[in-house]
């Protein structure tokens, strides 16, 4: 099986004070040569059409997206991560995906991306978002003490110490396939906006800048 290799460099503004983490883009992102994406798919973090995070951000932040292998769909997305102070990267920077399966149990032979120097170089983050429970578990490979202290109010929320910095950490209700089936709507909406601090009507023009 082909090796994946990570797509992307981490897109992190200038402003951004929280960092999401994901995993690894599906592995027709990751292919060498020119990938194989679908007419909905979006060159960009969380960008398969199949997968419900872009869904979620726009309808909480009222921003409507794009769905198209575009870079005005790309831009989109950049431009509200950084009017949301957020910056975005993956823990995985080269795997297999067996059988050419996107799900998180279905990587096998792991690289981590390197989190520690990437924290070092952004002083500014201040808060670390997780995807899933399978991007803690990465990340406490790497972490000061190997493991998350979790709160026993809120399993989804905790710390981490990297570098010797103490980030509050909080995971997502995953926006994968098959785990949007299990938590309702109104929770993961009612979850990002508490994470992204979106509880009122959030304000967003498109105008061309610096992403």
């Amino acid at each position: 099986m082909e090796c994946s290799i990570h797509p992307y460099r981490e897109y992190i503004p200038e402003n951004a004070s929280k960092l999401i983490i994901g995993t690894i883009p599906p592995f027709r992102f990751c292919v060498s040569g020119e990938k194989r994406l679908y007419p909905r798919d979006v060159d960009f973090y969380y960008g398969s059409r199949d997968n419900g995070f872009w869904s979620l951000m726009s309808e909480v932040t009222q921003v409507k997206l794009c769905y198209e292998n575009t870079k005005k769909a790309v831009d989109q997305r950049k431009r509200l991560l950084k009017e949301l102070n957020a910056g975005i990267t993956d823990i995985v920077e080269k795997c297999i995906h067996k059988d050419g399966k996107s799900d998180d149990a279905s990587l096998e032979i792991i690289e981590l991306k390197d989190l520690n120097k990437l924290l070092l170089n952004y002083p500014n983050i201040e808060e670390l978002i997780y995807t899933s429970i399978f991007v803690a578990r990465q990340v406490s490979k790497i972490a000061d003490k190997k493991r998350h202290a979790w709160s026993p109010e809120d399993p989804k929320r905790g710390h981490v110490v990297i570098n010797q910095v103490k980030y509050p950490v909080t995971v997502l209700y995953s926006p994968s396939p098959n785990a949007l089936r299990g938590v309702s709507k109104e929770k993961r909406l009612a979850q990002y906006r508490a994470v992204f601090g979106v509880n009122q009507l959030f304000t967003y023009q498109e105008t061309p800048g610096q992403l």
